[in-house]
């Protein structure tokens, strides 16, 4: 397991693939979520992995898989995102939700945002597709960009809502709630109850992301992100 951390985190510092096969992989979830906290000791926020009818082609998981993300890697309301030293950044607008002081509540969110997750997996090729490799590499931990921050509203949060994905001026792409198995609140939801079953610290103030409302895309230095969705619009330069 310390081979596979290290491998790892040198591949993220490195910015390149690591140096891994699939049988260097856990073959247990518990030891592979574990191997995804190990790299994340204070947990700023958390991203949802395998909410999409599309990831679940890939994946074949019957629930959502979670990674842990670090401060350096969250951003809140800034005008421009680096992708430095990001392997194969993505990006994929999502709806992000914040944990309050309540966390037994049945709905333990503060504020709302909406943003960009920005996937940056070091996983090879033939890891790719394993969960348990997903796991350990905190759902292609890359970076969170969160913007339009609000009170949190059940009802808008609730009921189904479409978005509009612009990359670089082009054509909008259509996406919304619909594409989240279960909502983005649902996919929430399911993510706190298995957090709870792997005893992941939980805490007031870390940030959750729901899953892509629409596919993600390549993602480069100068590109510029834009979404509607809820009344909410944010602008989002990667340098």
């Amino acid at each position: 397991m310390n081979h596979l951390v290290s491998a790892l985190q040198d591949a993220r510092a490195k910015g390149e693939a690591a140096r891994i096969t699939a049988q260097d992989l856990p073959r247990a979830v518990e030891e592979a979520y574990a191997a995804g906290l190990s790299q994340a000791p204070e947990v700023a926020a958390w991203k949802i992995g395998g909410a999409n009818p599309w990831s679940r082609q890939v994946f074949a998981n019957a629930e959502v898989f979670f990674g842990p993300l670090t401060q350096r890697e969250v951003a809140v309301g800034t005008d421009v995102l680096s992708l430095a030293g990001l392997h194969a950044p993505l990006a994929e607008p999502e709806l992000m939700l914040e944990l309050g002081d309540d966390l037994e509540a049945e709905l333990p969110f503060a504020r709302m945002g909406l943003g960009f997750e920005i996937p940056a997996s070091v996983l090879p090729d033939g890891a790719k597709s394993l969960l348990t490799g997903q796991m350990a590499d905190r759902a292609g931990a890359g970076a969170l960009w969160i913007g339009a921050v609000q009170p949190f509203d059940a009802a808008r949060c609730g009921a189904a809502f479409v978005s509009h994905f612009r990359r670089n001026g082009a054509a909008a792409a259509e996406g919304g709630s619909g594409n989240i198995i279960g909502g983005p609140v649902g996919a929430a939801k399911e993510f706190l109850a298995l957090a709870r079953r792997y005893g992941m610290p939980l805490a007031q103030g870390q940030w959750i992301a729901t899953g892509g409302l629409s596919p993600a895309v390549p993602a480069a230095p100068g590109d510029l992100l834009e979404c509607r969705a809820m009344d909410m619009e944010v602008r989002l330069r990667l340098a």
